[in-house]
């Protein structure tokens, strides 16, 4: 025997048949759907009479929830991932302002010097300037096209070699 207290509560006869309905389609005494039922609306704090706003406030819930985790979501991507692109962009960008003035100075030095070589010599000057240049441009790219394919191996979507991933289990 059940040592909860009992209560009645007495419905109207149409409400009353469309509760039996109701907990017969699925499979339950009145008792229980009738219990189900109270709690649902008691613990969601919704008014059962209004239909149209109950739907509109579950929705509303269920939109704010959603909305709570994509923003909890984003805040973590600024904290980790954004932050540390941001960092690495300024690094970047303060070492290429760097770099200029640093190259304006040398230029400066070296249009200097230039002007006391002779034709012969500024010629093999200007020949070895663009093969830095070539070089340069090609270390750069192979710089480039190795960082991509790096990335493209492990990042967002990608997944780790088995061989890997049961070597770090292993650890």
């Amino acid at each position: 025997m059940s040592t909860e207290l009992r209560k009645r509560v007495t419905l109207d006869n149409n409400a009353h048949r469309k509760a039996e309905a109701a907990a017969t389609e699925v499979g339950a005494s009145l008792n229980v759907y009738a219990s189900a039922a109270v709690e649902y609306f008691a613990t969601r704090g919704l008014d059962p009479r209004e239909t149209e706003a109950r739907e509109g406030q579950l929705i509303m819930q269920q939109i704010k929830k959603l909305g709570d985790r994509v923003f909890g979501f984003m805040q973590e991507q600024e904290r980790t991932l954004l932050t540390a692109m941001l960092e690495e962009m300024l690094r970047t960008r303060i070492t290429l302002e760097r770099v200029l003035r640093l190259n304006e100075i040398l230029v400066g030095n070296l249009n200097a010097q230039l002007e006391t070589l002779s034709e012969a010599q500024l010629q093999r000057q200007q020949q070895a300037l663009q093969l830095l240049r070539q070089r340069n441009e090609d270390a750069v790219e192979k710089q480039v096209r190795e960082a991509l394919e790096a990335a493209r191996k492990e990042g967002p979507g990608q997944r780790s070699k088995p061989a890997e991933t049961a070597a770090g289990q292993e650890q």
